[in-house]
């Protein structure tokens, strides 16, 4: 049985500023620095799996001989997350990512990544088909592999692949990489439905003969996963705000480790709304990084019953 959990990333430094007001177009606004952390939204989910005890390996391509490649895989390591197969180039360029928070808001500036697509030989092939789940984003698909070969036989090997599906999907080819490769997805209530109106039909309709499930998160109004004959519900858990950044990722991490370890579904929902809440009252994409201990109390502290 594959073991690991294999992120797809697009690492990125998210940098942190606290604004007076969000500026309308042509205005000006001050903006105090907060720091960087380390960001993206598959390293968050990575951070968030190893903490709670999952084997997890990253594959990302980074800029070679950088101070700030330096500092990135080094927190990436810290959080207990195998970086041994990150691949470096001279002329990558590094993802990044603006955060402006103006009291409870913020708005986000992603910054892409440039880099070649990976070289898939014998070496990362193994890696992807001993994966129980490959997790990444469409987008960094489209930007990492050429063609998806690779892909169809790690599923073939048992792998699942599971995404990401927040996206504007101005490009019809992210709805159809979900079509064609997707096990699973976590997704927001305003992509859902972008999404529904890309395809042209409901994005359950998957679930009879492609998908395996599909967790629709609403923030403060909680999450729903649909399986194929069932679908549960999880009211969220009521926290003092401090920085929303990484909720969801934190919700998919920790959903994706006890799905791992063969927890059903309606268990891994609520711990994931618990793991997602915490996530909100520290600041940072993944500085919501809890162990199963702490997990399992938080989750009894605030009546979340899992049942186990």
């Amino acid at each position: 049985m594959n073991k690991h959990m294999l992120m797809i990333a697009g690492s990125d430094i998210d940098t942190f500023y606290q604004v007076e007001a969000f500026p309308m177009a042509g205005d000006g606004t001050m903006a105090k620095p907060l720091g960087d952390k380390v960001g993206g939204c598959v390293l968050n989910v990575a951070a968030i799996s190893a903490a709670l005890g999952s084997d997890v390996k990253v594959i990302d391509y980074l800029r070679a001989d950088d101070e700030k490649t330096l500092w990135l895989v080094d927190e990436i390591k810290k959080k207990q997350v195998d970086v041994s197969n990150l691949q470096y180039g001279k002329d990558v360029i590094n993802g990044s990512c603006l955060i402006m928070q103006c009291k409870d808001e913020k708005c986000i500036f992603v910054i892409e990544p440039k880099r070649p697509f990976f070289e898939v030989d014998d070496k990362m092939q193994e890696l992807l088909n001993n994966s129980s789940y490959i997790y990444s984003l469409m987008h960094t698909l489209m930007i990492s592999f050429e063609q998806f070969d690779c892909l169809i036989k790690a599923k073939k090997n048992g792998a699942k692949i599971i995404f990401d599906g927040a996206s504007q999907y101005t490009d019809i080819r992210e709805a159809q990489i979900i079509v064609d490769l997707a096990d699973g997805l976590f997704i927001n209530k305003q992509s859902y439905e972008r999404l529904c109106a890309v395809l042209g039909y409901d994005v359950k309709e998957l679930l009879e003969d492609k998908m395996e499930f599909i967790c629709v998160t609403e923030g403060a109004n909680g999450a729903t996963c649909y399986i194929k004959d069932n679908k549960y519900y999880s009211k969220p858990m009521k926290v003092e705000v401090i920085d929303s950044t990484g909720a969801g990722d934190s919700f998919a991490g920790c959903f994706l480790h006890f799905l791992n370890k063969g927890y059903d579904y309606e268990v891994c929902l609520k711990l994931a709304i618990v793991n997602g809440g915490y996530a909100c009252t520290v600041v940072g994409g993944n500085s919501g990084t809890l162990t199963e201990k702490e997990l399992f109390d938080l989750a009894k502290k605030n009546n979340f019953e899992v049942g186990i």
